[in-house]
């Protein structure tokens, strides 16, 4: 990644929905921007995953791990990554049937996890109308049980509930991408049914193994040694039949750096490695104010407030982050309900007090419970308990009013900036990282940090 240090004041052109927002510092604050490096982007991505399918990670096509007769399930990402789904699925389907595989023997599968289900409409946008007509395309419902197929328990004492279609299968396709993850490190692999397409209980279940500690440590670490990975890793053990990979390193939307095909594990690493040299922020010492846009993201706010918790060490203890937030107003409530976030906002400034106060306690009573809402207790906690926060995002702002809980929204920058300097106001010269493309760039926990 390369840093630009702009001295003191700065019109930073920000991405914001795509076109540019003028993000407009106040002048007498010492600015360091940091942008993800966006060098070398596929030009013809049919050819080069063609070239990827007939080269894979560990030599083993797809084809020749089916024939007549046998089930496939592919399993796609959601709609809140830009993975190019609707281009690799024809090309995919296109060589199954040439391996022998029947139409009515392919299924296709959102990852879903714990967002929103994918309505007809949004299927249709992910796979393409011809696909959605031609194959039985399924987003996994998490809550019933009748539906997933339990494969047993991992040594973490996960269960393995997978959606029937996927457990069923004898080959799994996952069709996906690595972006930087606060638990399971990365995104991507065999993250798209463990919990993609996991009943509540495994999802919940999985979550928690990245609970021991603060998750900013696990945020683009080591795979082989992170515990969600490591649970993910093995409750794909207890899986019947083989898994393929095709899974790609994506920037901005219809930009795609790599694509990788092969054996799960081997694409994952490869690609992990690459993504944390692109993405993630240089070293250097936490600044008073962390600035954070939510670009490339669509405006799915729980996506857009994991941006401000990857920044998170990127700013002092009791320091401040602000996120600049593009909301399509379309996705306000993909990820969590708009009623329950009016009801926090409703709180107004009692509420924030106790939210702020009350985490700690409500992340003792999740793990009491056993909630498998935990890890986003956990996170809420991680982002306000020790520093302020104030977001730009109007449509939020528009809908929910002036709070959402302790975190302030506004729709001016002028309101904003001043609220920004009452709360550093014992700063005499305000240090600032810019993170102006938060989506895709990361700042990990520091040892001892």
């Amino acid at each position: 990644m390369a840093s630009i240090d702009t001295g003191r004041s700065a019109t930073i052109p920000m991405p914001w929905g795509g076109g540019i927002f003028p993000l407009e510092l106040p002048p007498d604050w010492n600015v360091q921007v940091a942008w993800p490096d966006l060098s070398g982007a596929i030009g013809d991505y049919p050819a080069a995953l063609r070239a990827a399918l007939d080269r894979p990670e560990r030599g083993v096509r797809f084809e020749s791990l089916v024939g007549a007769g046998r089930k496939v399930a592919i399993v796609v990402d959601d709609p809140s990554r830009w993975t190019p789904v609707r281009d690799v699925l024809p090309i995919v389907l296109e060589r199954l049937h040439e391996a022998g595989v029947r139409s009515e023997d392919v299924s296709i599968s959102v990852g879903v996890g714990r967002h929103h289900a994918v309505d007809a409409e949004e299927m249709r946008k992910r796979v393409g109308d011809a696909v959605a007509d031609a194959y039985s395309c399924f987003s996994p419902p998490v809550d019933d049980l009748s539906q997933y197929v339990d494969l047993g328990t991992t040594p973490e004492g996960v269960p393995v509930r997978v959606f029937r279609p996927v457990a069923e299968a004898d080959l799994r396709i996952l069709v996906g991408s690595v972006l930087p993850h606060l638990q399971a490190g990365f995104g991507g692999g065999y993250k798209l049914i463990f919990p993609g397409c996991s009943h509540r209980s495994t999802l919940g279940a999985l979550h928690r193994q990245g609970l021991g500690g603060d998750a900013g440590k696990l945020l683009g670490g080591d795979l082989n040694a992170n515990p969600m990975r490591k649970a993910i890793r093995e409750a794909a053990r207890l899986l019947r039949g083989p898994c393929f990979s095709i899974s790609h390193l994506i920037g901005e939307k219809d930009q795609v750096f790599r694509v990788a095909a092969g054996d799960v594990d081997a694409v994952q690493d490869r690609l992990s490695d690459e993504a944390g040299r692109r993405f993630r922020s240089p070293d250097g010492e936490p600044a008073d104010v962390v600035v954070a846009g939510n670009d490339p993201w669509p405006g799915d706010p729980m996506m857009s407030f994991k941006v401000l918790i990857n920044h998170r060490a990127a700013a002092r203890r009791n320091g401040l982050l602000v996120g600049f937030f593009w909301t399509d107003p379309e996705e306000i409530d993909r990820s969590f309900p708009i009623g329950a976030l009016k009801a926090i906002s409703g709180a107004g400034r009692f509420g924030g007090w106790l939210a702020r106060r009350g985490l700690k306690l409500a992340d003792k009573a999740a793990e009491t419970f056993n909630s498998p809402s935990r890890f986003m207790i956990r996170w809420a906690r991680e982002l306000v308990v020790d520093r302020d926060v104030l977001v730009y995002a109007p449509p939020l702002r528009e809908r929910l009013g002036p709070r959402l809980g302790p975190i302030g929204l506004f729709s001016d920058q002028t309101e904003l900036w001043s609220a920004a300097r009452e709360i550093l106001k014992g700063v005499e010269t305000p240090s600032a990282r810019v993170f102006p493309q938060g989506g895709l760039t990361y700042c990990p926990v520091r040892e001892g940090g």
